[in-house]
């Protein structure tokens, strides 16, 4: 198997101005969009960035195993887990740097109360969306300051635990909650106990499980709420729900305003009649 390049914050900031009609999007998504684009960083954030470009150096360097458990490829029951490297997890499914400086910018821009993950992994997706919550609640109130929450959902325990830790140690274990087990079991009760303002669907990258969970997740979003596909690129199996999704087949996002940013998929929820 040929892994992907990692793509440096200048490749993908070019590649985001030049393959997304920005202009044709309403002016919060559209607002939201640019600013996270743009993958500058305040000194504040440069700091927050900092603390996970440190938890990705050791888990690139880790010499320590963890048993994954992928319901995706079909993990039978009563099998023990297969355990793999921590290196070599981080390097095959981790967010990387450049796309997690991204998803970092969207949680900035849009100051979601409520976020929601599929697919922890390691928890450094997870690092980027709650280091932005944590900046976005120490604002004042006349600039926005909302104290956000994150739910992130993984099937693997082993992974889970050490995503868990992670959060904890770059201070975030008020903020951030991890729930185990299969999405098949977690997602309604997670779904519907709040209402949602951005998901980021990071996991089991099938088309037909991506194209459930929106569904499942739909009537939870809150007005204006993005979601945000991973892996829809071109000839991936994602692609294919992210053209559905697009072409409105799921009702509850029918008339979402969508931003293809080359490797996610952006659909902004619309927002009530007025705004």
């Amino acid at each position: 198997m040929t892994l992907p390049r990692p793509v440096s914050t200048a490749a993908l900031r070019a590649a985001l101005r030049l393959g997304g009609a920005v202009q044709t999007l309403p002016p919060r998504p559209a607002a939201v969009v640019r600013r996270a684009s743009a993958l500058r960083l305040t000194a504040d954030e440069r700091t927050a960035e900092a603390r996970i470009d440190a938890l990705r150096a050791a888990l690139a360097g880790s010499a320590d195993t963890v048993e994954v458990v992928d319901y995706g490829a079909g993990t039978r029951g009563g099998e023990r887990p297969p355990a793999r490297a921590v290196a070599d997890v981080y390097r095959r499914a981790a967010t990387g740097p450049a796309w997690g400086r991204f998803l970092f910018g969207l949680a900035r821009a849009l100051r979601p109360a409520r976020v929601l993950e599929l697919g922890t992994n390691l928890g450094v997706g997870s690092a980027h969306l709650a280091a932005a919550l944590a900046l976005n609640e120490a604002e004042p109130p006349e600039r926005g300051g909302v104290a956000g929450r994150l739910v992130t959902l993984e099937g693997a325990p082993a992974l889970a635990a050490r995503a868990e830790r992670a959060l904890a140690d770059l201070g975030h274990a008020d903020r951030a909650r991890v729930v185990v087990g299969p999405f098949a079991d977690t997602l309604a009760d997670v779904a519907r106990a709040e209402r949602w303002d951005l998901v980021f669907i990071d996991g089991h990258h099938e088309a037909a499980a991506a194209l459930d969970y929106v569904r499942t997740l739909a009537p939870h979003l809150a007005p204006g709420a993005l979601v945000v596909l991973d892996d829809v690129e071109p000839g991936r199996p994602v692609r294919r729900a992210w053209r559905a999704l697009r072409a409105g087949r799921v009702a509850a996002l029918r008339g979402a305003a969508a931003f293809y940013a080359g490797r996610y998929g952006l659909l902004f929820a619309a927002p009530p009649a007025g705004l």
